[in-house]
């Protein structure tokens, strides 16, 4: 076990590293920890006009009116209908901000540049009026929205590197500067985009939008969000934090679009009345990561029942409120998990065991599908897993889960606490044999 832990320290951390400092998944990275709050408001307010109990729908018509859920959803629609806009400003404007370059201007071009890849539709009936298809503006489009907001402010910056800016003279203000600078970059990319709308057009693909999607997109969805790519990223994030590399914002921001279009999915069908259609989602995880990484809440109850040593006791303690609510650095490296070869083999396996039961629990339909809604990542276990089922059945799974992950946990927890109430013996003998030499 310490060949393995040694090779991973060697090998896997370079790599990790290297990939968690890359600058396009921290724009992207960056792009969703900004929106985030936007997406949770949008989720909560639609968990208040969906909520799953005939009682409480009486309640809230009988006062508020028949319509007042369809009232109460607009601010939802309106985030989640155009999300792709403002992922693709914020990658924009997060590549940018590496680079030292026009964030603003970056932002914008980027946005621009979506648009005009974007076909309008004229609407016959409203006049010849022109729309803009809501399916590509919003989950549909995150990939064109992210792989082209990296290409064109990578274009944009690099041309202004090559000083293809127009230079106004000394004395005029940093703003009016900063505005001619990005004239020449961002009318070339826009050409580009523009070419490359063209080129589309005449495909069958009609649009890059379509392209990417039956290309890209739906393969990697695909793959992603299966049992066997659910397994692979929960032992991603694991094995990382294996060697002490925070993961999780890591590898989830490289496959939330993935997430992003099964979760808006299973909205639509909850307001359509029907059966979520999509097991893994980003919530599936969320009731997966009970206390954090590796469900470590398992480890803290089982700490706290089994543990003899002063100091495993010491460290449940003190881990148990932070873990709760999903933060269990205290319990990583207090106890410790990481480098530590015993625990090591339980923090990998669990999660694997519990996706796997859970997975089929919700295949069989003994547990509700999840939703869709986003929650705060702090949010406590058994809660979480009623507010993103919308149902009993989620509160019960995650408590098996805890109670599966505590026995998993058990056998290791206790080599090592054997191990700790040994020295802590030893210690306490060394110590009066100190005191009798004393008197």
């Amino acid at each position: 076990m310490n060949n393995v832990l040694g090779f991973l320290e060697a090998k896997l951390m370079p790599i990790a590293a290297k990939t968690a400092q890359q600058r396009h998944l921290g724009a992207i990275r960056g792009a969703y920890v900004s929106f985030m709050p936007f997406i949770i408001v949008g989720s909560i307010l639609l968990v208040i006009s969906s909520f799953p109990n005939e009682g409480y729908q009486h309640f809230m018509s009988s006062t508020f009116g028949e319509n007042w859920g369809n009232i109460v959803e607009i601010p939802f629609n309106a985030v989640f209908s155009t999300m792709s806009l403002f992922i693709c400003f914020l990658v924009g404007f997060r590549l940018a901000e590496y680079y030292g370059d026009d964030r603003l201007s970056c932002g914008i071009l980027s946005l621009v540049s979506f648009l005009i890849l974007t076909p309008f539709i004229k609407v016959a009936e409203n006049g010849g009026i022109t729309v803009m298809p809501v399916e590509w503006i919003g989950s549909k489009g995150l990939f064109v929205a992210m792989i082209g907001s990296l290409l064109w402010t990578e274009l944009f910056c690099w041309l202004k590197r090559k000083k293809l800016v127009i230079k106004m003279p000394d004395g005029v203000p940093p703003a009016v500067q900063e505005s001619f600078a990005a004239l020449i970059p961002a009318l070339l990319v826009m050409i580009l985009v523009l070419a490359i709308r063209i080129l589309f057009q005449n495909t069958h693909y009609q649009t890059i939008h379509q392209f990417i999607y039956e290309v890209v997109a739906t393969p990697v969805r695909h793959f992603g969000t299966s049992y066997i790519g659910a397994l692979l990223t929960v032992f991603s994030i694991t094995i990382l934090w294996s060697v002490g590399i925070n993961s999780g914002s890591m590898v989830n921001g490289i496959i939330r679009p993935s997430w992003m279009e099964n979760q808006t999915d299973n909205i639509a069908a909850i307001q359509a009345g029907i059966t979520p259609p999509h097991i893994i989602t980003e919530q599936f995880f969320d009731m997966i990561w009970m206390g954090g990484a590796g469900a470590t809440l398992s480890l803290v109850i089982a700490m706290l029942i089994f543990a003899r040593s002063k100091n495993m006791r010491e460290v449940a303690r003190l881990g148990a409120g932070a873990s709760l609510f999903n933060i269990n650095e205290p319990i990583l490296f207090g106890l410790p998990v990481i480098m530590n070869p015993i625990m090591l083999i339980p923090f990998n396996l669990v999660p694997l065991v519990l996706v796997t039961i859970q997975y089929a629990a919700m295949k069989i339909g003994m547990v509700a599908v999840t939703t869709g809604v986003f929650i705060p990542w702090t949010l406590p276990p058994v809660i979480s897993g009623f507010i993103v089922t919308g149902h009993i059945s989620g509160s019960i799974m995650q408590l098996i889960n805890l109670l599966i992950g505590a026995m998993l946990y058990l056998p290791f927890l206790r080599i090592l606490d054997k191990q700790y109430r040994a020295a802590e013996i030893d210690s306490l003998t060394q110590t009066e044999a100190a005191l009798a030499k004393q008197e």
